[in-house]
């Protein structure tokens, strides 16, 4: 265990990470909704639905790297990804390969299609479908929660939103058209946390040492994750302190790691503080990213579900 020296990574906001939830974009964040889009006289912001939707494809498959609209886009321009601004659907899946992660696998023109996007949905896939009610809208069906032939039983990704809001493709009516693809998806069944969260503190010995000095008592926390995909998974797996609500306080520790196909991963991190588990109710998760950052986005981490915390704080008593 390193000891005393481990940085606090201190986040300023306390907020609730959404559980289980998909990747989503919005086409009007600030960081790319002025951009062009494709080789055409439209922006993102403007016209980037489809755009926006690919992303959140791209960056919650396993296979790809961290993806977002502005990335997408520029990949795009340079491997004949558009027409004028229009998107060539079939080109965002040769990003990582023909026949590897993101694949178009089917379509349908055909209104309200339910037998097409509940069997799509059935097999695993993602679908993107043109809504009803505006000229030209396309949105992200993430999953089915309920009979296939109503609206509400679909849950959608809108990248017309400015900020998320769940919604079903019951706010639009239904649908026009529909593409869909495959890929390995990083979302709530991807992972499994093979043990309870350990923590376990430095020796009765130890402790005066800490005590003399007046510092904080440490630990070390480990886990065992598997990964359910048949292929490997790399990203940050995050350590993060939550109060009794599920408002996320601060980052703890991190490690990235790559976990092999169907494979188990264990991980170490550095608990600079036992205090907050022992005598103020808090919690400690794991969140996985693609990428790393100090406050972990609500709309591209994954917090992962645990069997609890196993605080070994009181064993050397």
């Amino acid at each position: 265990m390193k000891r005393l020296n481990l940085l606090y990574i201190t986040l300023i906001l306390c907020v609730p990470l959404i559980a289980g939830s998909f990747n989503w974009y919005s086409q009007n964040d600030e960081r790319w909704k002025s951009e062009q889009l494709g080789s055409g006289k439209r922006s993102i912001g403007s016209s980037g639905c489809v755009l926006s939707c690919l992303s959140m494809l791209l960056n919650a498959e396993a296979s790809n790297e961290y993806m977002t609209p502005d990335r997408l886009n520029e990949w795009l321009k340079k491997n004949g990804g558009y027409s004028g601004s229009n998107m060539r659907w079939q080109i965002p899946g040769e990003i990582d390969g023909s026949g590897l992660g993101l694949e178009l696998v089917a379509q349908s023109i055909v209104r309200n299609d339910w037998d097409f996007l509940s069997n799509e949905l059935e097999k695993g896939n993602k679908v993107i479908v043109k809504v009803t009610g505006r000229r030209s809208h396309w949105v992200l069906v993430i999953k089915q929660n309920g009979p296939k032939n109503k609206p509400s039983s679909y849950i959608i990704n809108d990248p017309g939103m400015k900020e998320y809001e769940e919604r079903t493709l019951a706010y639009f009516g239904g649908f026009k058209s529909a593409r869909s693809y495959s890929g390995n998806w990083l979302d709530e069944q991807a992972f499994d946390l093979d043990s309870e969260i350990n923590v376990v503190p430095v020796s009765q010995d130890e402790l005066f040492l800490y005590d003399v000095a007046k510092l904080p008592h440490p630990a070390d926390v480990y886990v065992t994750l598997h990964n359910n995909l048949p292929v490997e998974i790399s990203g940050y797996f995050i350590l993060g302190l939550f109060d009794e609500e599920g408002n996320y306080l601060r980052t703890v520790d991190y490690e990235y790691a790559t976990v092999e196909a169907s494979g188990n991963y264990d991980l170490l991190y550095e608990l600079p503080d036992v205090k907050p588990l022992n005598e103020e109710h808090q919690d400690l998760k794991i969140i996985y990213s693609k990428y790393f950052s100090n406050m972990p986005s609500l709309t591209e981490s994954i917090e992962l579900i645990n069997k609890g915390i196993r605080n070994y704080t009181n064993t050397t008593n």
